[in-house]
């Protein structure tokens, strides 16, 4: 995943992101993720790795981040607390991009919808 997004033109950091209280971070004008060491310690690097990976390819193809349209299986108390982060740490304007990401970090086949979304979206 990390030689397919580097191979489209992203930069993948294992270093603090630049906003310090947050465990990832996806920044478009560099197209650099960011993923915490820490994160890894905590037993959440993967998942935010693929938060993060989703927002680079939600950056495709115009340079800005728009919604790849995933219909993700959710058990409800799972959808319950995403709406939660939402509301508590997000804009309003964010918040469509930000559900698709929490939402696809915890699929079990998260890695080959982003490979297949990556390819068709990022040329």
């Amino acid at each position: 995943m990390v030689q397919s997004l580097q191979g489209h033109g992203f930069k993948v950091r294992l270093a603090p992101p630049p906003h310090q209280r947050s465990y990832g971070e996806f920044v478009l004008r560099t197209r650099t993720l960011w993923i915490a060491p820490l994160s890894f310690e905590l037993g959440i690097g993967m998942q935010v790795f693929l938060h993060e990976a989703t927002h680079a390819v939600q950056s495709c193809p115009h340079g800005v981040l728009t919604p790849v349209g995933w219909k993700l299986p959710l058990a409800p108390v799972v959808s319950q607390e995403i709406s939660g982060i939402l509301v508590n740490n997000y804009q309003h304007g964010n918040q469509v991009v930000e559900r698709e990401a929490f939402a696809l970090q915890g699929q079990a086949d998260a890695i080959p919808r982003l490979l297949k979304a990556l390819s068709q979206r990022c040329h």
